[in-house]
């Protein structure tokens, strides 16, 4: 008994040792799984700061590239004001048919056939009035109409 009890002693010191190095192993992976956790959340805040400031550049690039466009847009339309009259047409809906007109005449393919037909029909008449206008004359600035007309529906 005497050989067993220093060993029985031994055998208990070891597995205190042995439970002491497994509660120690166990702290440091715990601190390391802290540690990693850390940081991946410190790696998340970056990622989503990251995010933030390219979407406030994108909204500064977008911005810019619109204020622009708009001023472009804006001196395009002061050199060309029928225009406007032309952007409102097209965005009419799709639904009409639209054809742009100068109210002067000039310029356009049908003036002339419009022209003849109306000089043919106050001939007839005996009228003596003629829509020529002198060269030299004032006249107003040329406007744009436009007109519309619907289109038919379609039957399936």
């Amino acid at each position: 008994m005497q050989y067993t009890l220093p060993l029985k002693q031994k055998q208990i010191e070891q597995s205190k040792l042995e439970a002491e190095a497994r509660k120690e192993a166990t702290l440091q992976n715990a601190e390391a799984a802290a540690q990693a956790k850390i940081i991946d959340s410190k790696a998340e805040v970056e990622r989503q700061r990251n995010l933030a400031d390219a979407e406030a550049n994108r909204i500064r690039v977008t911005a810019a590239a619109d204020s622009e466009r708009m001023k472009y847009e804006a001196s395009v339309l002061k050199q060309n004001p029928m225009l406007i009259q032309k952007i409102i047409a097209e965005r009419l809906s799709d639904k009409l048919q639209i054809m742009m007109v100068p109210m002067d005449g000039k310029n356009f393919f049908a003036a002339d056939v419009m022209r003849s037909a109306f000089q043919n029909n106050l001939s007839n008449n005996g009228g003596s009035a003629s829509l020529d206008t002198p060269d030299g004359a004032d006249e107003p600035a040329p406007v744009a109409t436009a007109t519309s007309q619907r289109k038919p529906q379609k039957r399936p």
